[in-house]
């Protein structure tokens, strides 16, 4: 396992509810650990460390401070779950770096907005390893796109402008730099929906720059790549997030999310490409795909590239339920995926995003 990329749970013994372990599981690897067993090697691999220990016990609070204090864990954001909230604790919780800290239990979705905040503040500062074009490209949509979610989601009209124009950053960005240090700093990204719909995104500029198509059909592309699953606005948080594979009954909603596309996006006058790559990404060559059982030539070639890009983004990403899987492990899988995936396209696609074939592309 990589370097910084667990989070830590430090416990004592005083038999607190420990439910949101589960939770933290949905979007991390974790590494839970005892005062009294807390080494430098626990701190240096560490993305972020919950603490959950009895502050006004000597026996949990002795140990702790010393093991604060270990080089290692200088710059690890702290998150303290209190047992209530009082000047003792709060004073105690700062005085040992808290980051943040909240009283717990709590509700679900206070603590994963938490969690997710303090991880962001993380990840941000990694991407400043990109250039600023980069950067800028990342912050910009990240942003643009959940604001396209919750428009979706409050039944209002989405912001075709502000989508090209942050489409227009992610393609200069990755036309100047190339596709690689992008995504690696998107897959840290804690919202598994705007990741994978970032990834897709940059894998279908890619893809369009390979075929030197123009930018204008590049902005298409991309607009359509950061689009294809907003339909996922209706879907149930239960079963976006799930740490586990989806039961049948669960299937049978997910896969309501291309027409639920559908709909946001008849809202507006979006370009039928755009719609084309939401609505039928997950359709297939032999017409078992859905939403609309298309069959053959009936999938367009914006479909087809669509759904290669969707189905790499999900072979190589990793979720709580499954490690992530290398580039050549996928590609292999999805050439033998005919009947489903259109196979002379995944030899293209190959072609284009592998690593050692990137270099600085000028576009049309």
């Amino acid at each position: 396992m990589n370097k910084n990329e667990v989070v830590t749970i430090i416990y004592d013994n005083n038999g607190y509810d420990k439910s949101f372990v589960d939770l933290v599981k949905r979007y991390h690897d974790i590494n839970l650990v005892s005062i009294n067993s807390l080494s430098a090697t626990d701190f240096k691999r560490s993305l972020l460390l919950i603490i959950q220990v009895n502050l006004a016990d000597p026996n949990s609070l002795r140990p702790l401070k010393e093991k604060m204090l270990i080089p290692e864990r200088d710059n690890i954001p702290v998150l303290f779950l209190l047992n209530e909230f009082n000047r003792r604790e709060v004073v105690q919780a700062n005085m040992l770096g808290a980051s943040d800290y909240i009283v717990y239990p709590c509700p679900d979705e206070f603590f994963i907005k938490t969690l997710g905040e303090l991880v962001s503040r993380v990840v941000e500062k990694a991407w400043k390893k990109l250039s600023h074009t980069q950067e800028m490209a990342l912050k910009v949509s990240l942003k643009v796109l959940d604001d396209a979610f919750e428009d979706a989601i409050n039944g209002k009209e989405i912001s075709q402008k502000e989508l090209k124009e942050s489409c227009d950053l992610i393609i200069e960005a990755t036309a100047k730099d190339g596709l690689t240090d992008w995504m690696n700093a998107i897959r840290h990204h804690h919202n598994y929906t705007y990741r994978h719909s970032m990834m897709v995104c940059g894998y279908l500029i890619s893809f369009g720059i390979h075929f030197n198509v123009k930018k204008t059909d590049l902005q298409m592309l991309s607009l359509g790549g950061i689009l294809h699953d907003i339909g996922k606005a209706f879907t149930p948080l239960k079963i976006l997030d799930k740490p586990a594979k989806l039961t049948a009954d669960e299937w049978v909603i997910m896969r309501k999310h291309p027409s639920n596309s559908r709909v946001i996006l008849s809202e507006g006058n979006w370009d039928p490409d755009v719609l084309d790559i939401a609505v039928h990404h997950h359709e297939k060559l032999d017409g078992t795909g859905y939403p609309d059982g298309q069959k053959g030539s009936q999938v367009t070639d914006l479909a087809r590239m669509t759904a290669i890009a969707d189905v790499f983004s999900g072979l190589t990403d990793k979720r709580s339920y499954k490690p992530s899987m290398s580039s050549e492990k996928a590609i292999d899988i999805m050439l033998g995926m005919e009947g489903h995936l259109d196979i002379p396209l995944v030899k293209a696609f190959r072609s284009a995003i592998m690593p050692e074939k990137e270099k600085i592309y000028a576009y049309k």
